[in-house]
């Protein structure tokens, strides 16, 4: 299978720092751009997947080049849950919540905001993503539409990983793996005809 991971294109609020989490805002007109020049440069879909967030929605609908392809809602995609920080800048946060940010920047563990979705649930939920994208055939390619947090998640179990590596992804970027879905009863971890990082992190 052909996978292809996209984060959305510039939503509001993005260039200025906030905490979106899952907030529900459009993208701006310059993330409308950038995803209709990212959709020329993909191989065309078998299926598109989305977040169920409007900013994942649009992105999806703008690069969908199939007029006949349906772009199906994915829940288990949506952005990790900020919490009490949902719809702050780090500033804001730091003057609502000064301790809880001085911990947060002090410490190298992590530390649970009030509300929010911890990594560990993230990582368990991009798991039960990944078994749903993987039913598709070997000869196919998906397109997967998410969001900065998740999907640093999402890579990770992708990649067969035990632990989660932490990147920043910029808006409209996207990850291209080719990965063997059908094993025919066998599994070649070796095998790198089968797991093959066609692009990673590229920006339009």
């Amino acid at each position: 299978m052909r996978l292809i991971l996209i984060r959305h294109g510039e939503a509001v609020g993005n260039a200025s720092g906030v905490m979106l989490g899952r907030q529900d805002v459009p993208l701006t007109e310059r993330g409308r751009q950038q995803v209709l020049a990212l959709r020329e440069k993909l191989p065309l879909p078998h299926a598109i997947y989305t977040s169920p967030l409007q900013r994942c929605r649009d992105t999806a609908t703008l690069m969908n080049p199939c007029p006949d392809l349906k772009v199906q809602e994915l829940a288990e995609l949506i952005e990790i849950d900020q919490g009490i920080f949902t719809g702050l800048t780090w500033a804001q946060a730091q003057a609502q919540h000064p301790d809880l940010c001085e911990e947060l920047e002090e410490s190298d563990y992590l530390i649970p905001v009030p509300e929010a979705e911890s990594m560990a649930m993230a990582w368990q939920r991009a798991k039960q993503a990944w078994k749903q994208l993987r039913r598709h055939r070997d000869e196919d390619c998906v397109w997967c539409i998410s969001h900065g947090g998740f999907l640093q998640c999402l890579i990770s179990v992708v990649l067969g990983s035990d632990r989660l590596w932490g990147m920043e992804i910029p808006p409209a970027a996207w990850f291209d793996f080719s990965v063997r879905v059908d094993l025919d009863g066998r599994f070649e971890a070796e095998n790198i005809r089968w797991w093959r990082i066609n692009a990673f992190n590229q920006c339009s």
